[in-house]
């Protein structure tokens, strides 16, 4: 039912997370789910790491009718550009020990935010200029402080590339990279395979 509203609204189907959650926050049945499992459920722990990582709760799998990970409060002034997504084919990041830090490579260009699933898996999601990139991480304990990453393809070829810079988010899930400060697209990412 909501996942139908959000599909009519035609956002669902384009990967844009960002355009669905505005379009989500202004559905109904979100806003009464929210008050009623968001609002009202426990509060995300979260745990340690370089940037904010929320714990998934039950009452977080609730968000899954409307195709979320875990529940966003669409009225947060602060709040994200997008909310944590539920994808069937979602970037698969790994550590890469040596690499630029994560947590310092985003800065204050973007932010990063990460949300531990309750089956163990790590999802980050990386916002810069209005735009939103999620990229899941298996058996990751705990995300070091000075962690970096590289992204596998998932064409089955073995091809991996590093992230060296936040614009290389978007170059490896193949979108268009967000608007810069000047107002023309960004350069897309270097080829590190």
């Amino acid at each position: 039912m909501p996942r139908r509203k959000v599909k009519e609204a035609g956002v669902a189907e384009t990967g844009d997370g960002v355009l669905a959650w505005e379009a989500l926050k202004r559905v109904e049945d979100y806003e009464r789910a929210w008050k009623r499992y968001g609002a009202g459920g426990p509060a995300h722990a979260l745990e340690p790491g370089p940037f904010p990582i929320r714990i998934q709760t039950e009452a977080d799998l609730e968000a899954g009718r409307f195709e979320l990970l875990a529940w966003e409060d669409p009225w947060r002034a602060d709040g994200p550009a997008s909310g944590f997504w539920r994808q069937d084919a979602m970037l698969e990041g790994l550590l890469e020990p040596g690499a630029e830090p994560l947590a310092a490579m985003v800065g204050d260009e973007g932010s990063i935010e990460g949300l531990r699933l309750l089956g163990g898996d790590l999802v980050l999601k990386v916002e810069h200029d209005g735009a939103a990139v999620q990229i899941r991480m298996r058996d990751v304990a705990r995300f070091p402080e000075d962690g970096g990453i590289f992204i596998k393809y998932p064409f089955g070829l073995g091809l991996q590339q590093s992230v060296r810079r936040i614009l290389d988010f978007w170059s490896v899930a193949a979108r268009p990279a967000p608007r810069n400060g000047r107002g023309r697209w960004a350069e897309p990412g270097r080829w590190n395979g």
